[in-house]
Order: C-alpha cells, then structure tokens, then sequence
C-alpha cells in the first residue's frame, strides 16, 4: 500500500489465481491463535502452491510487472539527487522487497518475511514475524548503525499500523 496501490500478500494471491477470502481467513485464524504458526505456514503454501511448485523467478516477474503509485518513482529519484540515503522497509517478503528496491532504486531494503528456496529454487517455506513492527523498528536501527544516522534523522513513509513504532522513534512519520 505505501508503494505500490495493493497490498502484496494478497495481490501475490489473486496474481496466483487464489482466494483472498481463503489468504484472509489463514491469516486472521494465525493472528487470533486458532491456527499454529507451522499449521498458517503450511495453509497459506498449499493455497500458493495448489496448481503445482512456485518457482522464484515466476514470483520475480510478478513483482517486476506490479504497478507503483505514479509518485513512487519520482519522490526515490528527487530524494537521490539530494543525496539522501533510502531503505525500503517493508511487512512483504524478501524477494518482493529487493524487486522493488531495485525498480525504485531503493539503497537498502530490509523485509518482515524470508522465502526459503529449495536447490530448484521453487518455495518450500518461508519465515515470517507476526510482530511486524518490532523487527521494522530493528531493522531502522540496523540501517542506521550501518550509516552512522540518528533515529531522528531519518522521515518515515507509512501506511500500516505496523509503521507506528517507526514514526514515535523517529518523530518523522507521513502517513499515505
């Protein structure tokens, strides 16, 4: 949503021909504990991976042919020529994130969500965090460390309560 019009967990769904509503409910059961991490992790690959393996570089080309907000673009390159420092932290998975780094020219990127490949390079797992905005707020203090910043040298773009954190530690939040 902050980057691009659709959310990507779901957007990867419906691209994959899938129900939504059944992404939703694994989702929400997970969050409300009546399913098991490993039991969310295992519905939610068996909805991605129902018409047979999911191969890295299929998701590769989703990501690359998603359409951004028509700002997206323009802000990354304005924000360079003013040689400020970007990193695209997102609740998304890896793979999505390092796609649209690279298309936004993003310097760093950090995701909520590890895709573990098999040696064919088909999806046979993933990690994910439910507490997306602790690990956002490591990973802010990581790419700061790692750039000799302050917290509250950094501007927050955000759109989830997930981004919360980031703006108090900040005290540099745009809410999209």
């Amino acid at each position: 949503g902050t980057l691009s019009p659709d959310i990507s967990w779901t957007k990867l769904t419906l691209r994959l021909g899938y129900s939504i509503p059944n992404h939703m409910e694994i989702y929400e059961k997970f969050k409300s504990g009546k399913l098991e991490y490993n039991e969310a992790k295992k519905a939610l690959l068996s909805l991605w991976t129902a018409s047979g393996p999911l191969s890295k570089s299929r998701l590769e080309e989703m990501f690359k042919s998603w359409a951004l907000k028509d700002d997206t673009i323009p802000i990354f390159q304005y924000l360079k020529s003013k040689n400020y420092i970007t990193c695209l932290i997102t609740g998304s998975m890896d793979l999505f994130a390092q796609v649209i780094a690279r298309r936004v020219g993003a310097d760093f990127w950090h995701a909520n969500t590890d895709l573990i490949w098999d040696s064919d390079n088909y999806l046979k797992d993933f990690i994910y965090e439910i507490n997306a905005s602790e690990k956002k707020l490591r990973q802010l203090k990581e790419f700061c460390k790692r750039n000799s910043l302050e917290l509250n040298e950094c501007a927050i773009v955000g759109d989830d309560k997930n981004d919360i954190d980031l703006f108090r530690a900040t005290k540099n939040g745009i809410v999209i």
